[in-house]
């Protein structure tokens, strides 16, 4: 007899694999993502992310176009074995799309207190101009 799950899988061939890439990914090292902040003016854009318990050196912060990626890592403090964690430790990956291009060679990043902020300055070829109106008034 065939069960439901079997029936989809001979219907859809495509929800099999399906499955099994969502079977694989959930398997693979955990990822999450992080809290973030996100504000701008004429100026520029900053990104703010909660990165408590994170070294400097474990995170890494790169921009391409108008995405800005925040990512990191914390390794377990010990192998105690615990009868409750809620700290999380591995793999964080956060991508943010960024309200307008920026110029990355200008960008400045600061971690203080766990808190990382990101101020990516507005290219300039992207920023508004006034454009003069001419005329007669009549």
């Amino acid at each position: 007899m065939f069960t439901l799950p079997h029936l989809l899988r001979i219907a859809h061939p495509a929800a099999a694999l399906r499955n099994d890439v969502q079977r694989r990914l959930e398997t693979a090292a955990p990822t999450a993502s992080l809290p973030v902040q996100v504000w701008a003016d004429g100026e520029a854009a900053t990104v703010r992310a909660a990165l408590p318990g994170y070294a400097l050196e474990d995170i890494g912060v790169e921009v391409h176009e108008r995405t800005l990626r925040l990512s990191g890592e914390r390794k377990a403090d010990d192998e105690r074995s615990y009868v409750r964690r809620e700290r999380f430790t591995g793999r964080v990956d956060q991508r943010v799309t960024l309200p307008f291009s920026v110029e990355a060679n200008g960008a400045q990043a600061k971690l203080s207190n766990g808190v990382l902020e990101v101020r990516l300055p507005r290219l300039e070829s992207d920023k508004p101009r006034k454009i003069a109106i001419n005329g007669q008034d009549g």
